[in-house]
This record gives C-alpha cells, sequence and structure tokens, in this order.
C-alpha cells in the first residue's frame, strides 16, 4: 500500500512544483501612444523651451492585433525618476512647466495599469527623452503631436 501512496504522491508533488511557474502569465500585449502640446519632437526626443510647459494631453492603449480590448487604470508620471504626478482620471493628462528647471536632457516615464479582456492584470512601463533648451524668444509654446515609446507589460513583481 505504501508504494503505491508514493507511486501517486511524486507525481502530485511534481504537478505543484511546475504549477507555480511566472513564465506563465498572460499579461496584456499592447503599445501606448502619448499625445503631447507644447514640444516638437525630433528621433523619439521631445523639446521643449525653457519656461514652456509641456502638456501630455492623453495617455492611450492599442491591443496587439489580434487581441482584445484594453483599458488602462492608475497612471504614475515620472520626471528624472522622481514620482511627479499620478491619476486615474481619462485621458491621463497632466503639465510639467519647465520654468526653472536645467537646460539639458531629462526623462519622462510612465508606469500605467493594463487591464485586457481574457488576460491578467499588467503593468506597462515606458519613457522617453525630453530635452529643455534655451528659449527662443518666441512665447507661442507651439508644437505637438504623438510619440510611441518603447513598452515593456509586466506583472509588478
Amino acid at each position: 500500500m505504501k508504494k503505491l501512496f508514493y507511486l501517486f504522491a511524486i507525481p502530485l508533488l511534481a504537478m505543484f512544483a511546475t504549477a507555480c511557474d511566472d513564465d506563465d502569465r498572460d499579461l496584456p500585449d499592447v503599445s501606448l501612444s502619448i499625445d503631447y502640446s507644447g514640444a516638437t519632437e525630433k528621433d523619439g526626443v521631445l523639446y521643449v523651451e525653457q519656461g514652456q510647459t509641456l502638456n501630455i494631453d492623453a495617455l492611450k492603449v492599442t491591443p496587439a492585433e489580434g487581441t482584445k480590448q484594453a483599458t488602462l487604470g492608475q497612471t504614475i508620471y515620472y520626471w528624472d525618476g522622481v514620482p511627479y504626478y499620478s491619476t486615474v482620471i481619462v485621458p491621463f493628462a497632466t503639465k510639467v512647466n519647465t520654468t526653472g528647471m536645467e537646460i539639458g536632457e531629462h526623462q519622462l516615464g510612465v508606469r500605467t495599469t493594463v487591464y485586457q479582456v481574457d488576460k491578467e492584470v499588467g503593468f506597462a512601463l515606458a519613457s522617453f527623452k525630453v530635452m529643455i533648451v534655451e528659449p527662443t524668444g518666441d512665447e507661442s509654446g507651439e508644437g505637438g503631436g504623438t510619440i510611441n515609446p518603447d513598452v515593456r507589460v509586466t506583472d509588478g513583481k
């Protein structure tokens, strides 16, 4: 009888050991786009004149082809690695006033919760360069468009 017990116990233990594999996570498959104004883009870098405001007008999610609908949740923006602004309100907009900021390269990061039909909850991480440049004297603050940062989706662990 003991041999029969061990015969069934060993495969059962093996099943529990393989069931905890984190590589089998079914995370959202999405891309992000950011609508902005008050800056110009060149080669994936946003250029803002010192003293002007960079407006993040909307953060949008697009499901990968062949996947189902997705939406965003809590979104946190980071400026040079420091949490800058948090929101749960669509369109996840924020403003970055560059008055008094150093001229040069900065990083704008985004961490947002992603919910996609038939997928586990994921967290999308993206960042891109923002160059603050010398003011030209033109106070128009024109410029804008959409930027598509590289996105990494994790399970938050």
